[in-house]
């Protein structure tokens, strides 16, 4: 990057309120400073503290302080399925069922996988879904050229390389979060500069690390990475810049560990130790923003980012907007969200896909393309090539799905791989029982309850298995915006149209018109916008 202009900043102590914290490094400039910053960081001047926790679970708590979203989740920087706590920490399992702590900086490139402090330093432990860190592995970050795997959304991907100067398999993280992982890389490769440094290993094979050592012995000095990885972090750390929730988070990293993340504090940083301001001595308290870098720092948003393209979208108090004919669902977890007359589409996160119309030779439910963001979408419903949506009823203790476009329940009434319809909601095998394993909907047919309702992505359909397939989620449609228009009047169903949907005044769905309006009680109802009264 060149350096045109420079912004300078005074402080009568230093920012953030560090006062005289990184004075020893007043005038230090490219490998001398990133040395200076080491004893600082590592607490080897005055009085200075620097303390890690061991590792284990006493590290969990923790992460209630410096990972959570407003909404008090755990701030998953890989994955988009974070409806989870701090007492959610798990070992293994499948996107969005928990967390573990991820060593941003493998363990494995340490030497001994459990140097510390490095093994346990928080600055670079992040709290991460645990089966997108087991498919990290120890890869390094870089830019993927051939996906093989991702996490929903494509929010993380992996495969071969597309990065110049590095082959194989590597990691790569959303745009949203590339910056703080490049500050957490340029805050580790300083702290522990006179640590050992390693090739990493998946059991027999060697992979690619991205420190700039490849042997045990030879410290971790200067420049402290490869060429390929230092001009990607610098790039990253340009493009994707500072945002509140890393101010928040080093502050408190800080108070737990009494160290700090001066690339945090001092956004630019980098470019005095290894880009365009090498010759320039570093102030403390009157420091020079280098070019393209700022002080006003954004608030972020309250989730997993607001980057369009590959990240999330919007979070979970801030639902997507519908266009005209689409309708927003929310992804529920919980029988208690279970609502008689209310309108349901299913699900498979996964693999991106929802279920649509019956293919009534085939007996089977075909799959149509949908993408979700936090666990909601804006849709349109009831058509080729949409989801279809069911109609949630209540027969005792057992719920059915009413397709009212096709004017069927949706059943399985043999035992066989296959979904099937009838007419009547009490027939043999129009019953089901939903129950929830962490996001996932458990829905077993009555009649055999060894069939439940899953997705073969092999030959893309929703129909009955016994054996595992892909698990689907059930999610709900999101009341209506209250109608401007407030006269309220008789309204000839004949207008309507054929199969549209009756509202009540809390959204939920009560019917639709396909034989004429249904049997209701007494009250105010919303067709096509409009308010109605039934006497």
């Amino acid at each position: 990057m060149c350096m045109a202009t420079i912004a300078v900043c005074a402080w009568a102590q230093g920012p953030n309120s560090t006062g005289t914290y990184y004075q020893a490094a007043d005038g230090k400039k490219g490998a001398e400073l990133k040395t200076a910053l080491c004893g600082i960081l590592r607490g080897k001047y005055k009085n200075q503290q620097f303390d890690v926790e061991s590792y284990g679970s006493n590290l969990n708590p923790y992460y209630a302080q410096t990972d959570y979203t407003p909404q008090n989740k755990i701030w998953d920087i890989y994955s988009v399925k974070k409806a989870y706590t701090v007492n959610d920490a798990i070992s293994s399992g499948k996107e969005g069922d928990g967390w573990n702590k991820e060593h941003s900086l493998p363990k494995s490139w340490f030497g001994a996988v459990k140097s510390e402090p490095m093994y346990s330093d928080l600055f670079h432990l992040y709290p991460v879904d645990a089966w997108v860190n087991t498919n990290r592995s120890a890869l390094p970050y870089a830019k993927v050229g051939s996906m093989s795997g991702h996490s929903e959304n494509n929010f993380s991907i992996w495969g071969e390389s597309g990065t110049p100067g590095v082959t194989g398999k590597v990691f790569e993280p959303n745009d949203h979060y590339k910056g703080d992982l490049a500050r957490t890389y340029f805050y580790m490769v300083t702290c522990y500069e006179d640590k050992n440094f390693t090739q990493a290993s998946d059991g027999a094979k060697m992979m690619e690390n991205m420190t700039a050592t490849t042997s045990s012995g030879a410290k971790n000095t200067y420049p402290g990475f490869k060429e390929w990885a230092l001009n990607m972090l610098m790039e990253w750390a340009y493009n994707d810049q500072l945002t509140s929730k890393e101010v928040n988070r080093n502050e408190a990293v800080c108070l737990i560990q009494h160290n700090r993340n001066p690339f945090i504090d001092y956004p630019g940083l980098e470019e005095y130790i290894w880009g365009s301001m090498t010759d320039v001595e570093f102030s403390y308290d009157n420091y020079q923003i280098p070019e393209g870098y700022t002080f006003d720092i954004p608030e972020d948003a309250p989730d997993n980012g607001s980057d369009p393209g590959p990240g999330p979208g919007p979070g979970p108090d801030d639902p997507p907007t519908p266009s005209d004919g689409e309708f927003v669902y929310a992804r529920i977890t919980s029988t208690d969200e279970l609502e008689e007359g209310a309108g349901y589409i299913i699900v498979c996160e996964d693999q991106n896909k929802a279920m649509g119309e019956h293919d009534f030779n085939q007996s089977i439910r075909l799959s149509v393309s949908l993408t979700t963001s936090e666990g909601m979408v804006a849709t349109e419903v009831n058509k080729t090539d949409k989801p279809y949506e069911m109609i949630l009823g209540i027969e005792g203790n057992n719920y059915t799905f009413y397709d009212a476009t096709a004017e069927v329940y949706v059943a399985h009434t043999t035992n066989a791989n296959k979904i099937h319809t009838v007419t009547s909601p009490t027939a043999s095998g129009a019953q089901w029982t939903i129950t929830f394993s962490g996001l996932d909907a458990i829905i077993k047919n009555t009649r055999n309850s060894s069939y439940s309702l899953q997705y073969n992505k092999q030959s893309p359909r929703f129909v009955c298995y016994t054996s595992s397939q892909q698990p689907v989620q059930l999610y709900k449609r999101q009341p209506v915006e209250e109608p401007g228009e407030t006269t309220i009047a008789a309204y000839p169903v004949e207008q309507a149209g054929r199969n549209t949907i009756i509202y009540d005044l809390q959204g939920r769905v009560m019917g639709t018109t396909a034989n004429g309006m249904p049997h209701l009680k007494k009250g105010i109802y919303i067709i096509n916008n409009k308010k109605i009264i039934i006497k």
